[in-house]
């Protein structure tokens, strides 16, 4: 269904019209780097291939018409940071948050941001606020979060037993651990627990949503891209992004994926 709406969703956006000329005559490979596990609805994995996702489908629409191939590369995430490091991908695009600084001094931004973020937690206690004030609001708590990722304050809070970390390897893990009440919240992007709530199976009855962006303040991702790419593909990129938002296609692909409203059969609370 979601590769129905995708493409149904992107066959009704505007043509992007004659590239110019200095572009449309060079020949050149973009390398979209997509991370191998735990990245959807931002990058969906299929059989070990990329198979669409909310910034999967925003790269394609970008050089789609420009003569352009892009080259889907599905890596470990630590792979890819280090094969960036070590210039193994020439013209390369990927996702990344300042905040995350993934690729270093190897990669620049868009000049526009795709989304922003919002962190919340999911959990079956109901005396945890909603929202969430401070980290003191979590103290003792044991929180699952993914492993290997990067949820800045309260990474800062496990590391001063404020709270008791859970690395998980998956969301169904971690969603899995709140039903069954073994672990007190899990902590993730809202958009990435909805979207994976839609194929949880187990137990979502007693789950509500407790705001946690005092803890994980909101910030927005962005395209980033090969520092030594051409000038002239950069600017490319800038401009049809910069089209895509003011268009509303941006926002066209993320409701592909991401519910305004969470599922009435999931039966997920908000608030208390």
């Amino acid at each position: 269904m979601i590769r129905l709406f995708r493409v149904l969703g992107l066959a009704a956006m505007v043509g992007w019209g004659v590239l110019p000329a200095a572009l449309a005559a060079q020949e050149l490979q973009v390398n979209y780097l997509v991370v191998d596990s735990k990245v959807g609805p931002f990058q969906i994995i299929q059989d070990d291939r990329s198979s669409g996702g909310i910034i999967s489908d925003i790269v394609d629409e970008i050089f789609r018409g420009t003569g352009y191939t892009v080259e889907h590369l599905v890596r470990p995430v630590n792979r890819l940071t280090r094969d960036v490091a070590d210039q193994t991908y020439p013209n390369w695009v990927a996702f990344d948050a300042p905040v995350w600084h993934s690729f270093g001094d190897e990669g620049e931004y868009a000049s526009v941001p795709l989304f922003e973020t919002r962190h919340v937690m999911l959990t079956c206690r109901t005396d945890i606020p909603n929202p969430v004030d401070s980290v003191r609001d979590l103290e003792s708590l044991s929180i699952a979060t993914l492993r290997g990722f990067k949820y800045l304050q309260l990474d800062e809070a496990a590391a001063n037993d404020i709270i008791r970390p859970v690395p998980v390897d998956n969301f169904n893990a971690g969603l899995t651990l709140v039903s069954l009440g073994r672990v007190d919240g899990f902590v993730e992007m809202q958009s990435r627990l909805r979207f994976h709530l839609g194929g949880f199976a187990g137990d979502t009855r007693c789950m509500r949503e407790v705001d946690v962006s005092a803890v994980i303040p909101n910030y927005s991702l962005y395209l980033a891209m090969d520092r030594r790419m051409p000038e002239p593909v950069k600017q490319l990129i800038n401009d049809r992004l910069r089209a895509m938002r003011s268009s509303g296609d941006i926002d066209r692909i993320w409701r592909i994926y991401i519910p305004d409203q969470i599922p009435s059969e999931i039966q997920v609370k908000t608030g208390h």
